[in-house]
């Protein structure tokens, strides 16, 4: 990024109008934004204004024609405008508006964070989602809640949805276009692909970064939690990881989501089952969380996974 204080100094302090001072000036005044700009504050101008603004009139066309040759604030996203200052016409510089979106996609694209899910959810879009029988329900729910949490009430916890299903309805994608549409009103959420992050938050044992990792996960202001039950359960990962994750969320009101192939009856009895022994109280207090966290909605429909393969091939 190239620094405009940096230019402008450069600038002002190597100008050499010389002889050509009259022709460029004609030139600078002839230009039609500089033109309307003085025809528009022609009462606000003071005596002599334009001749002591003669430097800055010049730089807002020589920057605007793209007749300075280095054209650094052009490549650094910025554009001239002039305004008045005390009878004194000045030149001065904000993002263009190819810039300010750049700007503003980039800050978009931040507010959404996926661990361990693939990138092209960024591209999910609510708007492109296939609102078949089997899925409309889950549409439907995922608009009431982007209603809710871009327009807060009195009562400020949004409760989430768990979305249950077969491989490939649409769960995670329906998800991430919910994240992009959350981001774009200013709201930050976090997608964690869950079985892959208990196996990663078990590799971190040795380099002391299991609570990092935690608290990064269970204080995002919006959790959607992909996949769970679908890695093998352990007692550790369940109550010293997702029970946490869930308990916190679930005294701080935070928003909560979560994806699986279980229904909620199922998953229930998936925690309780681990290689060492069945808990069935561990199971139901995790299920009470989860219960108070998200509204259960089973989805229906064929495995767009596999139809897109056919399609390609």
């Amino acid at each position: 990024m190239y620094s405009l204080s940096e230019y402008l100094t450069k600038f002002l302090a190597t100008q050499h109008l010389g002889h050509d001072y009259q022709q460029l000036m004609t030139q600078a005044l002839q230009d039609p934004e500089v033109k309307a700009f003085l025809s528009h504050h022609q009462e606000a101008i003071a005596p002599g204004a334009i001749e002591k603004s003669a430097s800055s009139i010049y730089e807002f066309y020589q920057v605007k024609a793209g007749l300075n040759p280095e054209e650094v604030v052009s490549q650094a996203g910025y554009e001239p405008y002039l305004l008045m200052n005390n009878g004194l016409i000045e030149v001065a510089y904000r993002p263009t508006v190819q810039a300010a979106a750049a700007h503003s996609a980039q800050a978009r694209r931040q507010r959404v964070t996926m661990v361990n899910l693939p990138q092209d959810l960024r591209a999910a879009d609510l708007a492109d989602y296939r609102q078949t029988a089997g899925r409309k329900s889950a549409i439907n729910a995922a608009m009431v809640l982007l209603r809710q949490l871009s327009q807060p009430s009195d009562h400020p916890f949004a409760r989430g949805l768990y979305l249950t299903g077969p491989f490939g309805v649409g769960k995670t994608y329906l998800m991430g276009a919910l994240a992009n549409e959350l981001s774009k009103e200013g709201l930050a959420t976090t997608l964690v692909h869950f079985p892959t992050f208990a196996t990663q938050i078990k590799q971190a044992i040795s380099a002391g970064q299991v609570w990092p990792q935690i608290q990064k996960i269970q204080s995002a202001p919006v959790l959607i939690i992909d996949d769970i039950g679908a890695d093998s359960n352990g007692p550790w990962v369940r109550d010293e990881v997702l029970g946490v994750i869930l308990q916190y969320r679930m005294q701080e009101r935070l928003t909560t989501c979560f994806t699986s192939n279980l229904a909620m009856a199922e998953l229930e009895t998936f925690l309780a089952d681990t290689r060492q022994t069945t808990d069935l109280l561990k199971a139901k207090r995790l299920m009470e969380r989860i219960r108070f966290l998200a509204a259960e909605i089973t989805m229906q429909g064929p495995n767009l996974r596999q139809a897109t393969a056919q399609t390609l091939d």
